[in-house]
């Protein structure tokens, strides 16, 4: 009976070592770090959230703040332990865009009331909370590189219409030059 016991403590030390380990990684490797408060909250509405932030290419977690706390010496979000008091959420954006994450955070936000941003992190850094609007704010990515193409393809278009033009005028000069030696001939 003894061993069972054992073995269980071990495997729940064996899952929160894991959980733990999970989590300093998320934190050093993630570009965005938003913690949230979600007091409140019911079931579907944390089903529904954790899908619109994962469309966006997120990732919502909730973890214990006990786990967390042990998780975060040595890691950016060491600069926010502060927050890690009460129910607490984490979303984690890693991809390059992290305007899409924003967004959906910015979209949560309006949607749900009841969550709110108690801290986040930018590339590493702390930011306020008008830093992560700012950055949703800010063109995604596919709207970026589309405004590149066109700022790419303009000059390009701008020539062969200047040069189509200067064509066009050249024909109407040669028109009118044969015009005027037709009626001296």
């Amino acid at each position: 009976m003894a061993t069972k016991k054992k073995s269980k403590r071990e495997a729940r030390r064996e899952q929160k070592k894991k959980i733990i380990d999970e989590l300093r990684k998320n934190f050093n490797e993630a570009k965005l770090v938003v913690l949230t408060d979600f007091h409140g909250m019911d079931a579907w509405d944390m089903t529904v959230m954790r899908r619109m932030i994962r469309e966006k290419g997120g990732y919502y977690r909730v973890v214990k703040n006990t786990l967390m706390r042990v998780a975060i010496p040595g890691t950016p979000a060491e600069a926010i332990k502060d927050a890690f008091r009460g129910p607490t959420g984490i979303i984690f954006a890693y991809g390059d865009d992290l305007v899409e994450v924003a967004k959906a955070v910015r979209e949560v936000l309006k949607k749900y009331e009841k969550i709110k941003v108690k801290a986040s992190l930018i590339e590493g850094k702390p930011a306020t909370p008008e830093q992560l609007d700012a950055l949703a704010d800010l063109p995604s990515r596919d709207e970026l590189l589309g405004q590149l193409a066109f700022t790419l393809k303009y000059p390009i278009n701008a020539m062969a219409w200047r040069l189509q033009n200067i064509f066009q005028k050249l024909v109407t000069v040669l028109e009118n030059v044969k015009q005027e030696k037709e009626k001296s001939a």
